[in-house]
């Protein structure tokens, strides 16, 4: 005889993950078998069983590949069979009517609970006399139909994965319900174990393949297949799948149902490959890929394990991800269509199909799940994408605006575009712009994706540019104006239900420059100092002429602001260059207004402000009378996070010369202030130099009022002072004698700044002091790092020294406490046993004493054990006479 299985699912809800699972173990072992599978509809709970249910469950297994060769047949349709079969063993008196209510039953289970007894019913009608049922039957009463079942009865069957079972009639809760409450000699609608018995008998089912919770009611229903005179089919019970916390897959872990993995992208030939290893294990443990029809080939129920099925979804994603990285192109692209169609992308099936397939092939690799292809797709299917705030950094670097300036006018759009095109205009930019190869592709990234990750660019500008969208997001992304012909597209765009990551997906239309745009934190003009800050006036003579300049500065969310008033008079000589201030993602403005005397020579030149995400406000009024030759550099300002001050007023006399250097002072989170006043005599050289101020997201601000003689040279230069998340304000008062020049040795500059520190009780700043902390200061930290690194050990030697006694005592503690409960687990195994389980315990004591004395014991200690033994000998027992 053929094999012939059946899937027995009940409508009451969705397909399960569970019940899918059997069906695939069934439709595996009749396909290797050569046999029939067959459907049935077990609808008997007419209050629970919904029409959508059954459809549900008829399309996941369509959806599966898991075609039936039988049916369905539906329970509810073979009622009258069921009947028939029940009224037999009523004749046969292997069945009885049974008259408790509800109240009865409760009132019965809550007894044996009180006596600590398993609920079961007590069989209190089995013998009821006519005139019994007549009483019953006059009170109203409608009985249940019951089948006999014997407390001696032993069924044993041999289960396909279990191996042999055995049960006892007194564990199956007493005389079972087959059919529900009927009044007269009617008979009531069958229960499931009545039906399923009958069904398979009719439908001369051979095996029996189901979840290993239905172990108990394969025993009642052998008793019914022997009562009913039918053959018994042949059993096998599947391991339950779990949730990763180890318990039986239920609704309330979420996803459960075949639906619910359709909705989430799976293609049906990964779920169901992935179900086949929900408890099977294939010949190659290594060959985890295959289809339904190569498992069929291989299955057997030697190979379907016991143990339950842990559900593992990184599992489950692997598959899939195999099964979409090598679905050919045109399967996968129209499996991707109706997902795209239901996100809301507008797009032709037909007149879109080669360009859909090419789009297919660059996001194929990435694919994990089909729905993972709407957020990978988004940004081809709209004109315009929101830039993130990594892209946003990227397109306000000078260089970035620069090389997509020069993309925009090589590119042709109405012109096809080839890789060859994309490679060749690349290298045309980066020869023509004087920029590496690496900006222009982070530029173009950001430019046409939003992001600065992403799939492969070149042929994702391809794509783009068959859609017309690429010059479009140039032009959005360094701000130029987007021409109105395409704003339409841009709104329908906006009216799809499908919403991008970001706000918009909207064209916006703008007419900025091609350099980045000012922010609104960006405006700031010349403020009063702030708490902690020192302003200076300056004074001018009535025929000053102000000259001011503004030196190129490019920055990201910042500006900056250098203010330089300076008097002068009618017969000076105003020079003003304005050199190049290279900065990234920075922008600042610098003003510098010149004065110069008749004879002397005026020089502002400001170079290299170097910021990011800063603002710095630099302020330096000048005045200086008609002989002076006035020189101010301010060079390399860079700051981060930081908010610096330094304030030089500088007072000159007939007979000083007045040399200051400040340099190189690095602080971390630190505040100092140096004050230095200056007088010069009339023929000296006045140099002041202030270092470079480094800093990070900061505002500086400098202030530099000078005061020259008549024939003095002042030169301010600004050198590197390098600040991180500081505030720092700089004041070095020094004196000089009328001798000095400006070829002081640094001896002379130490001995200066000393003599002025004790005048005016401020601490002298030594730059050669500075520079050798500051090598030595790594070297010893590095030093003391290797000493304790190598004295690691030492220290954990006098640590066990100096607690060991308290370290010994935890070990016998924790030794004396496992040592019991070990004894404690042994003696309550074996205590049902009385004569082993004294011998046990004995040698397990002995055993216990034996071992920790011998290998846990070193021999000095076992030693010292047993002199503590005698000794506590002799203390109980006294000594020995």
């Amino acid at each position: 005889m053929s094999v012939r299985v059946r899937l027995a699912p009940s409508p009451t809800g969705n397909l399960h993950i569970g019940t899918a699972r059997t069906a695939v173990f069934n439709w595996l072992f009749a396909r290797n078998q050569k046999g029939k599978f067959i459907l049935r509809i077990e609808d008997t709970d007419q209050e629970r069983s919904r029409p959508e249910y059954t459809d549900n469950i008829l399309e996941g297994l369509s959806w599966l590949g898991l075609e039936w060769d039988e049916g369905p047949f539906y329970q509810c349709q073979r009622y009258e069979l069921y009947q028939k079969a029940t009224q037999s063993l009523l004749d046969k008196g292997l069945a009885y009517r049974c008259y408790c209510t509800a109240a009865e039953l409760e009132e019965m289970r809550e007894a044996q609970k009180a006596r600590k007894e398993a609920p079961r019913y007590d069989n209190r009608h089995r013998n009821l006399t006519d005139l019994e049922k007549k009483a019953f039957e006059a009170e109203g009463r409608q009985a249940v139909i019951r089948f006999r079942i014997d407390d001696d009865q032993i069924i044993t069957w041999n289960d396909m994965v279990r191996g042999k079972v055995t049960w006892k009639g007194s564990d199956l809760g007493g005389d079972m319900v087959i059919s529900r409450a009927a009044g007269g000699d009617e008979v009531g609608q069958p229960l499931y174990n009545m039906a399923v018995v009958v069904d398979d008998m009719d439908m001369e089912i051979t095996h029996v393949i189901r979840g290993e919770d239905h172990i108990a009611n394969t025993a009642k229903q052998i008793l019914l297949y022997e009562a009913l005179g039918g053959k018994i089919p042949e059993f096998g019970h599947t391991p339950l799948i779990l949730n990763k916390e180890g318990r039986k897959l239920s609704k309330r872990d979420g996803v459960t149902s075949i639906s619910d993995f359709q909705e989430l992208g799976f293609t049906p030939e990964a779920l169901a490959n992935y179900m086949c290893l929900l408890g099977w294990t294939p010949p190659d443990a290594t060959e985890e890929i295959f289809t339904l029809a190569q498992a069929g080939q291989n299955f057997s129920f030697e190979r379907v394990n016991k143990a339950g099925a842990k559900f593992d979804w990184d599992k489950l994603d692997w598959i899939s991800s195999q099964y979409l990285h090598n679905l050919p192109v045109k399967q996968l692209t129209d499996k991707l269509i109706p997902i795209w169609q239901k996100a809301g992308y507008e797009l032709d099936p037909e007149g879109d199909r080669s360009w859909l397939e090419q789009l297919v092939t660059l996001i194929r690799p990435s694919l994990t799940r089909l729905t993972d292809a709407v957020e990978m797709s988004e940004l081809f299917f709209f004109p315009t994408v929101e830039l993130n705030e990594d892209a946003k950094t990227q397109m306000q670097n000078e260089d970035s605006v620069k090389s997509i300036n020069s993309i925009l006018e090589i590119i042709n759009a109405d012109a096809p575009l080839l890789v060859a095109d994309v490679k060749q205009t690349i290298k045309k930019v980066t020869q023509k712009v004087h920029v590496k190869k690496g900006v222009v592709m982070r530029s173009l990234r950001a430019s046409l994706t939003g992001a600065m990750q992403g799939p492969d660019l070149i042929e994702s500008w391809l794509l783009l540019h068959q859609k017309g969208f690429d010059i479009l997001r140039f032009k959005k992304s360094i701000g130029q104006e987007i021409e109105d012909t395409k704003i339409e597209d841009t709104k329908k765009a906006e009216t799809t239900p499908h919403k991008s990551k970001g706000e918009g997906n909207v064209l916006l239309k703008t007419t900025t420059p091609k350099s980045p745009a000012l922010s609104k934190e960006q405006t700031q003009t010349t403020k009063p100092p702030k708490k902690g800050q020192t302003a200076t006036p300056v004074a001018t003579t009535p025929t000053a002429t102000d000259v001011t300049e503004n030196t190129s500065v490019g920055t990201q969310e910042t500006q900056s602001q250098i203010t330089t008033p300076v008097a002068t008079t009618p017969t000076a000589t105003d020079v003003t260059e304005n050199t190049s201030v290279g900065t990234q993602e920075t922008q600042s403005q610098i003003t510098t207004p010149v004065a110069t005397t008749p004879t002397a020579t005026d020089v502002t030149e400001n170079t290299s402000v170097e910021t990011q995400e800063t603002q710095s406000q630099i302020t330096t009024p000048v005045a200086t009378t008609p002989t002076a030759t006035d020189v101010t550099e301010n060079t390399s300002v860079e700051t981060q996070e930081t908010q610096s001050q330094i304030t030089t007023p500088v007072a000159t006399t007939p007979t000083a010369t007045d040399v200051t250097e400040n340099t190189s002072v690095g602080t971390q989170e630190t505040q100092s202030q140096i004050t230095t006043p200056v007088a010069t005599t009339p023929t000296a050289t006045d140099v002041t130099e202030n270092t470079s101020v480094e800093t990070q997201e900061t505002q500086s601000q400098i202030t530099t009022p000078v005061a020259t003689t008549s024939t003095a040279t002042d030169v301010t230069e600004n050198t590197s002072v390098e600040t991180q998340e500081t505030q720092s304000q700089i004041t070095t008062p020094v004196a000089t004698t009328p001798t000095a020049t400006d070829a002081e040795t640094r001896e002379q500059k130490v001995a200066t700044q000393v003599e002025t520190s004790i005048l005016d009780d401020q601490k002298p700043v030594d730059t050669v002091t500075n520079q050798t902390v500051e090598v030595e200061q790594p070297n010893k930290i590095k030093e003391q790092f290797i000493n304790i690194f190598f004295n690691f050990p030492d220290y954990i030697n006098q640590l066990y020294q100096q607690y060991q006694g308290q370290l010994k005592l935890f070990g016998w503690l924790a030794l004396v406490i496992l040592t019991f409960t070990f004894m404690a687990v042994v003696i309550e195994a074996l205590d049902g046993i009385p004569i082993l389980s004294i011998i046990f315990e004995l040698i397990g004591v002995i055993y216990l004493v034996w071992f920790v004395y011998r290998y846990l014991l070193k021999r000095s200690n076992r030693q010292e054990l047993l002199d503590k033994i005698e000794n506590i000998k002799r203390e109980i027992f006294g000594k020995p006479s």
